[in-house]
This record gives structure tokens, C-alpha cells and sequence, in this order.
């Protein structure tokens, strides 16, 4: 099973090189193939000298295959071109030559002075048509075999044979070491690339744990300070309760997979609900809605006409941002309810949401992170660190957004901070009329 897999990946990267291989070749061919067909015809001079009463003949081989040359050239332009590449060119390569035999074979002692062209013939096939080393030695054996093939028609004498041969097969030689050389370096550097495209993805899919993907962006396009301001916002922050005494009782590895589960678990739930990851400080997990359409503080062209595109979107998309965040507040509720009673563990969560203006950026150079400062971001902190065990607290802003929609009981006010004073009501499911999102 393990070989036959192995098997399988092996000829999906000869695949993806091929494809490659084939892109990278078609701009040479595309200048090659029109300067060999006019080449072809150019030599119908050579043909007049050798014997002016055989021209007519010579031409009306030289011009079909000329003609093919450009038929083929215009293939190159059709996306399916690239899949047939190789043994397109084959052909070409093979059906050239062909027409170079059989003008030797019109021409009077055309093999005593035409073998230059066969030779010219075996270096564009091991080099201007980028065909793979296979293909080469196919193309190199078709061209001595209807050569030999011709000779033998016309009664070639044995110095006409061996001459030819001997130029013919040194050529073919030294041209297949150069296209096995040609081919090796395109492997090595189809490797490279590949390497370096998957470290790519490794470091883009660690880097989203970090950065949302528009931050991402912003970065590689060279912005080095990236600020955003928010009229409002829903943030969100969820604490696992009884996570700290498990650190005693189990295993490292036991403790960072049992996280590992639930933050999983909190990625995908924050996905299907259309909320934007934003940290993890050890056992606590921060989310926020409302900012992916935030305006750039650091910009100051048309900054008062995005501050009214940003305070219109508000209006229509906060309702819609605060019942996301409740939406993820209980679903991460009911999952680390039942997570906890199928593996037997006392765990509960805490969480607490808060609505208002904030801002968000990038911090630090060597490991940048994105965060959140604001009123809103304070108070869901508090909210959840207030809240008891299985309990969703929001703030009064949040509850307003939410009160038609869902179901609250209990508000209390609590004390923040330089005697700050916000009340709090508790989120205990959806009314019976609406439907999960």
C-alpha cells in the first residue's frame, strides 16, 4: 500500500514538472520554430547551386514542411498545446528532417555535400525545441532510421553510408548529453521551486494564526505601519474554566492536545460564523466582528469620504456582526459542554462581549501581531473574568443589538478600573422564532 502511494506521488510530480517544464518551454519555441522554417526555405539557395534543374523539386518539399512549421507555431498558442507538447515536436522535429533526406535524395550527390543540414537538424531537436531527454533519443533514433532507410532506396555507395552515419550518430551523441544536461538542471531547479512554494503555504498557514489575511496582504505590499479605526465592533473573549488545575494532573503533551482540540474546534466555529480570530493568551481565546471593512488610519487621501462609507456600512452590518459573535458564544458554549462530558473532564468556559469603537493593528517587527485596543476590548475582559463558569456576559451596547433576537436574564453592574461602572445581562440561548446562522 506504503509503495503504491509512494508510486502515486511520484507520478504526480512528474506531472506538475512536465507542466512546468512545458510553460517554461513554449516562449523559446515560439521564436525557434518560425526562424527554422524560414531557414528551411533559405536553403533553397544552397539547392539552386547544387543543381538550378532540381529547384522545383526540392521546393515542393521544403514548403510543406515549412508550412507545417507554422501550423505548429500557432498551436503554441492554444492552452492545450502544452499538454501535447513533447510529442508534437517529436513529430516536427522527425518530419523535418524527413524533408531534409528526401532533398538530399533529389539533389545530385545530395549526401556528400548535405550532411551539414541533418547535423543542424539533431541540434534543434537536442536544443531550440526543449524536448525532454526521452523524447530526444525518439526523435534522434526516427532520423537515423529514415535516413538509413533513404540510403538504402538509393543505392548509396558504402562511403555515403558510413559518412553519414558517422556525423549522424556523434551528433545525436553529443546532442542527447546536452539535452540529459538541460533536463537535470530543470529538475533540480523544478525542486527548488517547489520546496520553496511549500514553505510558502507552511509559513502563510502559520502566519494566519497571527494575521488576518487582509493584514497579510498589506504587509507584502510594504506597508510597515497598518492602523485601523472602527466606529463599532463586537469583541468576544472566551476562557476555559478548570484548564489550569488539568496542568497538574496530565501530561505535557496530554494538556497541549486537549487545547489543541478545543482551539480547533473554536477555528472552525469562528469560520462558519463569520467572526475573525484575533489571539490566544494560553487557555483564552479572542474573536471580533465588524472589522474586516475597517478604514486605514494611516492613509490620508479620501479620508473623509471612507470615515462615510465606514459609518454607512456600520449602520447596515452591526446588528448582523454582534449576532455573529453571539452565534460563536453559543456554539463554543455547547461544544465545551459536551467535549467535556465525552472525555470525562471538568471542563466549563467563561465568555464575555462587549460593543463600541476600537482600533486594530500590527505590533512588533521580528514577530508581528495583531491586536486590538479600545473601551469595548477592556470591557469583554472584565466580562468574561465576571462571568460564571458556562455563562456568556455581554455589555449593555451589545445587549441592545441583541435583546430581539435572543434571550437575557440577570443584569447586574459591575465595577471596572478607576470605578468605572457598566452593566452586564446574561446571554442564555436564541428565542424560539429564530434560526441558528
Amino acid at each position: 500500500m506504503f509503495s503504491l502511494a509512494q508510486s502515486d506521488e511520484k507520478k504526480e510530480e512528474e506531472r506538475h514538472f512536465r507542466a512546468r517544464y512545458a510553460q517554461r518551454s513554449v516562449p523559446y519555441i515560439r521564436v525557434s520554430l518560425p526562424l527554422a522554417a524560414a531557414l528551411y526555405l533559405l536553403f533553397l539557395g544552397w539547392d539552386y547551386y547544387i543543381d538550378p534543374a532540381s529547384l522545383v523539386y526540392t521546393l515542393s518539399v521544403r514548403l510543406p514542411f515549412s508550412f507545417f512549421a507554422v501550423v505548429v507555431f500557432s498551436l503554441t498558442f492554444l492552452k492545450s498545446f502544452e499538454r501535447w507538447l513533447q510529442p508534437i515536436l517529436c513529430i516536427t522535429v522527425v518530419l523535418g528532417a524527413t524533408g531534409i533526406v528526401l532533398v538530399l535524395a533529389i539533389l545530385p550527390n545530395g549526401f556528400n555535400f548535405g550532411i551539414p543540414g541533418l547535423l543542424l537538424v539533431v541540434m534543434y531537436a537536442c536544443g531550440a525545441t526543449r524536448l525532454l531527454t526521452n523524447t530526444a533519443i525518439v526523435a534522434c533514433i526516427s532520423i537515423i532510421t529514415i535516413t538509413n532507410g533513404v540510403l538504402y532506396h538509393t543505392n548509396a555507395d558504402d562511403f555515403q553510408i558510413v559518412n553519414t552515419n558517422f556525423f549522424l550518430i556523434s551528433a545525436s551523441l553529443i546532442g542527447l548529453a546536452y539535452t540529459g544536461l538541460l533536463e537535470s538542471m530543470e529538475r533540480v531547479t523544478f525542486k527548488l521551486e517547489e520546496g520553496l512554494r511549500q514553505d510558502k503555504i507552511a509559513s502563510d498557514k502559520m502566519l494566519r494564526n497571527f494575521l488576518p489575511d487582509r493584514i497579510m496582504m498589506r504587509l507584502r505590499n510594504g506597508e510597515t505601519t497598518i492602523a485601523e479605526g472602527v466606529g463599532e465592533a463586537t469583541v468576544l473573549f472566551a476562557d476555559i474554566c478548570g484548564f489550569t488545575s488539568l496542568t497538574h494532573r496530565l501530561a505535557p503533551g496530554h494538556v497541549v492536545e486537549l487545547l489543541g482540540d478545543l482551539f480547533t474546534k473554536f477555528d472552525e466555529i469562528s469560520d462558519s460564523t463569520g467572526v475573525e480570530k484575533v489571539k490566544t493568551i494560553g487557555d483564552s481565546y479572542m474573536v471580533v466582528a465588524g472589522i474586516q471593512n475597517s478604514s486605514p488610519t494611516n492613509r490620508r487621501h479620501g479620508e473623509q469620504h471612507r470615515k462615510d462609507a465606514v459609518v454607512a456600512g456600520i449602520q447596515n452590518a452591526l446588528p448582523k456582526n454582534a449576532d455573529a459573535v453571539a452565534e460563536f458564544a453559543i456554539e463554543v458554549l455547547a461544544f465545551v459542554h459536551a467535549y467535556a462530558k465525552e472525555k470525562n473532564i471538568p471542563l466549563q468556559v467563561r465568555i464575555g462581549i462587549a460593543t463600541g469603537s476600537v482600533v486594530s493593528g500590527v505590533i512588533g517587527t521580528r514577530v508581528p501581531i495583531f491586536d486590538l485596543w479600545g473601551a469595548p476590548v477592556n470591557h469583554a475582559a472584565r466580562l468574561q473574568e465576571e462571568a460564571p463558569p458556562d455563562t456568556i456576559l455581554v455589555s449593555e451596547s451589545t445587549y441592545w443589538r441583541l435583546h430581539n433576537n435572543y434571550e437575557f436574564e440577570d443584569k447586574a453592574v459591575l465595577t471596572l478600573k478607576h470605578g468605572e461602572k457598566i452593566n452586564a445581562y446574561r446571554l442564555t440561548s436564541r428565542k424560539s422564532a429564530m434560526e441558528p446562522t
